[in-house]
């Protein structure tokens, strides 16, 4: 395992580099992690206009009710009758909505006419229609106890009321394989990002340690060796290999470090650790290639840099693949990063195992395998000729 020791010995020479990137790659993650929306959040959260009540009528049953009924739908701020104090109010949106009670409404309203309650809103609120709704439907449920039930005092007519408006619906959200970018977990957003990590870490890594192999000298060195061309090319898979699967292991712990509570809820770590370990092997082989057409430092630094944010930015990387045109997508299906995120957000969508819930899942990561296989006999075919070449 001469060759095998000697990899890594190789390997040490690049170690800062490998650091940077890591070290940029944790900064953009936890960035745009902790940005991401919670999955805990995404649950239902019926809105609170703040919302002044003026009652005017005093001890009045009705205009009481309204009152309470407000509390409960809305969120009360206490203001004074004072016209200067509810104007200040509203231009500093203290409150959104400003209900005027007027004197009599309850006597009003008892003897069956249809008085109005005042409003005062802030200008092109929407929040507005909802109190508007709110205050109808009180008004209408007790309107219809009044009209149609037994002779009932203000305060029965309240009462109620309020107890079937105190009835909630309960609400679900179902969620499918079409997430909108918003309601996507932190944990899917990171995973994303390790796209463009394993593409600058293991690319730089394999192709540095290719370029060092090589070099004429060391090559023709290695040709005229007792150890066989077949065993010398075992080892420096089997050291791809263990450094992509090292790579890998670093960004999947890290992944727990930042998101271990909802991902280990989520019950898709498997999943995401598939794709993302298929990738680091499609990593490997773009590093061998590039190692194999550079011949300087300036060129590999060249070659990786676009390699990694070239793939990252088609492939839906950074810019999600909703916002992308149709000629560009078309574009990026010939980029293994773009099957990468295209199982990366089914998986982010998945909620029932199902067939046909799993098909793009593993098609995407069918994919990526046969693209590292291709670019693996590219280089195997490479070495081949340089090889040839060399005798």
């Amino acid at each position: 395992m001469r060759v095998f020791k000697a990899y890594f010995k190789v390997l040490r020479g690049c170690a800062w580099p490998l650091v940077i990137n890591l070290s940029v790659f944790i900064g953009l993650a936890v960035l745009f992690s902790s940005t991401a929306p919670d999955a805990a959040s995404l649950g239902f959260e019926p809105v609170r206009t703040p919302v002044a009540v003026i009652n005017r009528d005093g001890d009045g049953e009705i205009a009481q009710g309204l009152a309470e009924y407000l509390s409960r739908v809305c969120r009360l701020v206490p203001y004074p009758d004072d016209e200067d104090k509810l104007q200040d109010a509203l231009f500093h949106r203290m409150v959104e909505y400003i209900a005027i009670i007027p004197s009599g409404f309850s006597d009003a309203f008892m003897a069956g006419d249809s008085p109005s309650v005042q409003k005062v809103v802030v200008p092109d609120s929407t929040s507005s229609y909802y109190v508007d709704l709110s205050i109808n439907r009180f008004l209408n449920t007790v309107n219809l106890y009044r009209a149609y039930g037994k002779r009932l005092s203000g305060v029965e007519l309240v009462t109620l009321a309020l107890r079937d408006l105190s009835d909630e619906a309960p609400v679900t959200i179902m969620t499918g394989q079409e997430w909108s970018e918003d309601d996507r977990p932190g944990h899917s957003y990171y995973y994303r990002y390790c796209a463009y990590a394993l593409l600058a870490m293991v690319t730089l890594g394999i192709s540095s340690i290719m370029m060092a192999f090589n070099r004429p000298d060391l090559r023709l060195r290695n040709l005229a060796s007792p150890v066989p061309r077949r065993r010398v090319s075992v080892e420096l898979v089997l050291g791809h290999g263990v450094f992509a699967l090292g790579c890998w292991a670093i960004l999947v712990l890290l992944g727990f470090v930042l998101h271990g509570k909802t991902l280990i809820s989520s019950g898709l770590v498997g999943l995401y650790a598939l794709n993302t370990l298929v990738f680091a092997a499609v990593c490997a082989a773009i590093g061998s290639l590039v190692g194999n057409f550079v011949n300087s430092s300036g060129a590999q630094a060249g070659a990786v840099n676009v390699i990694a944010l070239g793939m990252s930015f088609l492939g839906g990387v950074f810019a999600p693949q909703s916002v992308m045109s149709k000629p560009v997508l078309a574009v990026a299906k010939f980029l293994p990063s773009y099957w990468f995120v295209r199982a990366n957000d089914a998986i982010s969508g998945l909620t029932v195992l199902s067939r046909d819930s799993l098909s793009p899942i593993f098609t995407g990561i069918l994919i990526q395998l046969g693209f590292a296989a291709a670019l693996f006999s590219v280089t195997l075919f490479m070495s081949r000729d340089r090889s040839a070449s060399s005798v």
